[in-house]
């Protein structure tokens, strides 16, 4: 299925756009881990009532004076972005080692800002992921920031949960059947003039003896 969406992405996008998408995976997944490892509870949108459940203590940019220009910088993105006023929990957690703070803000930034995907688009994706991934402190971020930067509503978030829920569903069934992907290699050249399959029904073209719709 992985290679199944590549293939969609190459027919609408470009080769940066199968990248920018596999990037998010890599980034939300090793996230979801962290925020794991470190016993985080979601934070966002209401700030946590304690912090007895994580595994270190969470700082601030009085606490790791180290790290207090990115965390400042984390937090006045979270107020625009979130709509909160607090700096969310992996961050303040991650502020025990600066220079690992400053480089996952840094990666998370370029990762899911926009690229040739726009960053609505990317930041469904790591929900997605999130889900999967079932990481609640992840799910609960990046919903939050879907509701206050990308406009998405109540059904919004189900059709997101539904589309996860469908690529699961064929992954196992792919997984299950050790099937092959047979488009790994498409690109919207091939549907082209001069491409391998020009003659051949492509995205948005009827097939033959279809009658149009009005």
């Amino acid at each position: 299925m992985t290679q199944h969406s590549a293939a969609v992405l190459r027919l609408t996008q470009n080769e940066r756009a199968v990248v920018e998408i596999a990037a998010v995976a890599e980034h939300m997944a090793s996230l979801c881990a962290g925020a794991a490892g470190l016993m985080l509870e979601p934070d966002v949108p209401a700030p946590e009532a304690t912090t007895a459940a994580s595994s270190v203590p969470l700082l601030d940019e009085r606490s790791a004076p180290d790290a207090a220009a990115t965390l400042a910088e984390i937090r006045n993105w979270s107020q625009a972005a979130l709509g909160i006023q607090h700096i969310p929990a992996m961050w303040r957690a991650l502020a025990h080692h600066p220079k690992l703070l400053e480089a996952v803000w840094r990666k998370n930034r370029l990762v899911l800002g926009a690229g040739v995907l726009d960053e609505r688009t990317k930041a469904g994706a790591a929900l997605a992921v999130a889900q999967f991934r079932q990481s609640s402190y992840w799910i609960a971020y990046q919903t939050q920031f879907l509701r206050i930067s990308c406009g998405y509503d109540d059904r919004s978030l189900v059709e997101a949960s539904a589309m996860m829920m469908h690529s699961v569903s064929f992954n196992t069934i792919a997984h299950g059947m050790r099937l092959d992907a047979a488009m790994d290699n498409l690109a919207a050249a091939d549907f082209g003039p001069g491409g391998r399959f020009e003659n051949m029904p492509g995205p948005g073209r009827p097939t033959a003896g279809s009658v149009p719709q009005k």
